[in-house]
């Protein structure tokens, strides 16, 4: 028995020790090496692949704000985790296809034939795992190869449909149309000699055999639904809607998993709704329920088929929904929803506290805010409440982000809005101290203990309702955790995303206190104040102060008491006014706002700059209807203004063309002078300016001739100070323009001396050289206390999970007295380098606190001038220039 046994197992080693062989064709040699090929390679891969798709796919937190990609694939940094299981992944394909292709694969352009059936799929998975990696170049190679040498194998179309794929993402769209033309053509042949086969079952053919050998391969229908997919991908990214439609209602023929289908009904529904067909789109948002599918979409496809028309049924879904405790984060958007019925039913007061509310409840969502102050600002304005609106405008702005649609047109429409905002409770709260200094000394102090009382009253009501709200939100956070909801997914369930985004508000704001307007450095508050005289509500400035501790005294600092500071409240006043109705009529067209601003300068009866341009602007608002109201602002500005411009215009309708020719030739002369001075002809400067100075007082270029007599004067006369008279009339006749500016630097200049003037050295040349051909280093700096052996074995970890099949060699060296460093090399690029640097500072697995080192990128000529030079900030400057 032992002998038979022993007979039987040397039989067995025999047979394995010759199944080993790749150079023979023989059954038990296929057997082997396709078994291997198949399991060792094609499937582990395969299980590595999928399960790192799976897993980032499963944690994705989907944008439903935007339409959903039809295959989500990682971006840059996302990917970066799922290098160790995809390079894991290539290299065991890659040493299958080295061990086990029969015949050997040493020399891949000899080779004519493969035996073992399984390598065609390693070298998919290859592709496969690069096109995920984002390396869609090396990607196509692989598939290329793979189209090329399997001539007449299902892997050819495998091949085809994922070039077509790798095209999209490198953007050639054109060959991916190409690729997806061959799939089409060899499925139609393959339809039509279906159809004739059948025809012909009854009768046999004596060839049978050999033209069956003769057939082409048939494309495998499992790739059905993936090419129905990439087709609605290439649809999309050419901008054709129905198209994309088309392709993936017919992928849901071929769709398996119900998932799946949910996912297409959705992003069909998105379709139609975008291309205008809300009919469609709700239908496919119901369809899309009916199928398994992540809560977070089944809720956004319960949410935006209200969008698509509302009716009480509808609503009360959506009132349902509030009430569950597993909707508790999505309330804003429920909110939303809500307000947008009420929108359709006309009822704007309903769907104004619905918006407050959606805007309340979006705590984590600050693109739903911002939906919520754009909706309720959109509101306001068509609505003509242009204060109103720029306050939603502005608080929209201050919460969205730069991908948010038309960001920049709404900070734009808050922006313009703001000066109108400024100028109206400007012009209110001047017109409000004004007619509190006109109060008797006790009406006054009565008036602002009124006022004081009435703060700490509202201080009271705002910390209480500050405390509501942040219970309710506590209560809202609590039912959220208690049902599960969607894990460490929440913000507030995840401590680490917690703790990130404290700390990024700090590095952002610095320390804040819990309080309204935080953002603002300059906390003035605008509180109420009921006059005496008159029912309306004022506003009196107040500077942040404790409540409790507010007194009259001060108050009644802000109150114009004297002339020149009542003087000076009017004319900040009639700015403002002035300022109000300008925008109203330039900027919105709003004719009677205008008037009214402008009427109400007017009314103040204080002769000067405001009301002479306020009443020629009532003129030309008037002036097209031809009314008596155009009449009396013409003849108030003749006779109250009668050497004005505007008079002038009125008197003459060409006088702003004669002005403006007669400044070209003032600006003919000034030039002429200019150029005497720059020939060294000071005297007739000095003439020409002196004439300008005294006589013509109107012209544009007065200043400037001012200027140029004094620079005359300092030419001539070596004792500067006679030029400080001509100087000083500049600076008190021209403040704030550039002449003034100059006049003080000279003035300046005469009275102090010049400073020492030392030469700016900038041919200095650096010592290093870009080579972007030569092989580039990474230098880690190491911080003091940093053990080099242990941080040189951190970078070794991280290189062989990221980076395993760049072979990459780290050392430790000594850089000056006591600073050690860790060399990585090396790249064959800077790109390739860059690439590094990039992952490495964004990766915090295995490199802990060492991916904040300093990190930078050297070629070995430029890292032998360092070491000898101990520069470092030299070459920080050549490496910011140039890397």
């Amino acid at each position: 028995m032992n002998k038979r046994y022993g007979i039987f197992l040397g039989i067995g080693l025999i047979t394995v020790l010759l199944a080993c062989s790749t150079e023979k064709n023989t059954l038990i040699n296929r057997t082997y090496h396709s078994t291997t090929a198949r399991y060792n390679g094609y499937f582990n891969a395969n299980e590595l692949i999928n399960q790192s798709i799976s897993t980032y796919r499963n944690s994705l937190k989907e944008d439903y704000y935007q339409r959903l990609p039809i295959d989500p694939l990682p971006d840059g940094k996302e990917v970066v985790g799922m290098y160790p299981a995809i390079d894991t992944a290539i290299v065991k394909c890659t040493k299958v296809i080295q061990r086990h292709s029969m015949p050997s694969n040493d020399k891949p352009s000899q080779k004519k034939e493969e035996h073992n059936n399984w390598i065609d799929e390693n070298w998919l998975t290859i592709g496969k795992a690069q096109y995920y990696r984002r390396d869609y170049d090396a990607a196509f190679k692989n598939f290329t190869f793979v189209k090329k040498f399997y001539s007449n194998d299902p892997s050819i179309y495998v091949a085809e449909l994922w070039m077509a794929k790798a095209n999209i993402e490198r953007g050639k769209l054109t060959e991916a149309g190409f690729n997806i033309a061959v799939l089409d053509k060899a499925l139609q042949q393959q339809s039509s000699k279906e159809e004739a086969s059948a025809k012909k079952s009854k009768s046999k053919s004596k060839k049978k055999s050999k033209k069956k050998e003769e057939e082409p391969a048939k494309v495998p229908t499992s790739i059905l639904f993936d090419l129905e997919k990439t087709k609605a991908e290439l649809a999309l990214r050419k901008d054709n809607v129905p198209d994309a439609i088309k392709y993936l209602e017919s992928s849901l023929e071929h769709a398996k998993r119900k998932q799946d289908k949910s996912r297409i009904y959705f992003i069909l529904a998105q379709l139609h709704a975008a291309s205008g067909n809300p009919s469609e789109a709700k239908t496919n948002y119901g369809k899309c329920l009916k199928y398994t599918a992540p809560y977070e979409m089944h809720f956004n496809a319960r949410l935006q088929r209200a969008f698509m028309g509302g009716d009480e049924k509808v609503r009360q879904e959506l009132l349902k929904m509030l009430r569950d405790a597993k909707n508790a984060p999505y309330k804003d958007q429920i909110y939303y929803a809500l307000a947008d019925i009420q929108l359709q039913q006309g009822n704007q007061d309903k769907a104004i506290e619905y918006l407050t509310l959606s805007a309340f409840y979006s705590a984590n969502n600050p693109r739903q805010k911002g939906m919520a102050y754009e909706k309720l600002g959109n509101m306001a304005f068509s609505e003509r409440n242009y204060v109103r609106a720029q306050k939603y405008y502005d608080s929209c702005a201050t919460v969205i982000t730069d991908k948010y649609p038309n960001a920049d047109g709404i900070r734009n429409k808050a922006a313009k809005l703001a000066d109108l905002v400024v100028a109206v409770e400007t012009a209110s709260y001047e017109d409000s101290v004004q007619r509190i200094a006109k109060l008797s000394e006790d009406e006054r102090v009565a008036l602002i203990e009124n006022v004081i009382k009435k703060q700490k009253e509202e201080e009271e009501r705002r910390k209480k309702k500050e405390a509501e709200r942040l219970r309710e939100l506590q209560q809202n956070q609590n039912a959220f955790a208690q049902t599960g909801g969607t894990g460490n997914k929440w913000y507030f369930n995840n401590p680490k995303t917690r703790t990130e985004g404290y700390d990024e508000f700090r590095k952002l704001w610095g320390a804040r206190e819990n309080e309204d307007n935080w953002r603002r450095s300059d906390k003035s508050t605008l509180v109420p104040v009921q006059s005496t005289d008159q029912d309306s509500s004022d506003v009196v400035d107040i500077k942040k102060v404790p409540k409790d501790s507010l007194t009259v005294d001060m108050l009644m600092v802000n109150i114009p008491l004297t002339d020149s500071a009542y003087s000076a409240s009017v004319e900040r006043m009639l700015e403002a006014l002035y300022k109000a109705g300008m925008i109203y009529k330039e900027q919105l067209n709003e004719r009677n706002m205008a008037i009214q601003q402008f009427e109400k300068i007017k009314e103040k009866n204080v002769v000067g700059e405001f009301d002479l341009s306020s009443t020629y602007q009532l003129y030309k608002i008037y002036e097209a209807s031809a009314t008596e109201k155009s009449a009396e602002q013409k003849n108030y500005i003749l006779l109250m203004y009668p050497n004005s411009d505007y008079a002038n215009y009125l008197r003459d309708p060409d006088y702003f063309v004669k002005k403006k020719e007669r400044e070209a030739l003032a600006e003919q002369e000034y030039v002429t002078v200019l150029e005497r001075y720059s020939r060294g002809l000071y005297y007739p400067v000095i003439s020409k300016a002196d004439l300008v100075i005294e006589q013509e007082k109107d012209n544009a270029f007065r200043s400037k001739y001012m200027l140029l007599k004094a620079m005359a004067l300092g030419q001539l006369n070596n004792n500067k100070q006679t030029l400080v008279p001509t100087l000083e009339m500049i600076v008190k006749e021209y403040p704030k323009t550039d002449e003034a500016r100059r006049a003080q630097e000279m003035l300046n200049i005469i009275k102090n001396g010049y400073s020492e003037n030392i030469p700016a050295e900038f041919a200095k040349k650096s010592p290093y050289t870009f080579n972007d051909k030569a092989p580039q280093w990474v230098i880690v700096f190491l911080e003091k206390d940093d053990n080099s052996s242990m941080a040189k074995s951190k970078v070794s970890d991280f290189n062989k999970e990221f980076f395993s099949r760049d072979k990459l060699k780290v050392s430790s060296k000594i850089y000056g007295d006591d600073q050690s460093i860790i060399l990585v090399q090396e790249f064959p690029s800077d790109l390739k380098a860059l690439e590094y640097v990039r992952i490495f500072k964004d990766t915090r697995k295995h490199l802990m606190d060492l991916q904040k080192a300093k990190t930078l990128i050297i070629t070995q000529d430029n890292m032998k001038i360092l070491f000898e030079t101990r520069k470092l900030k030299e070459y920080e400057l050549f490496y910011e220039e140039y890397y």
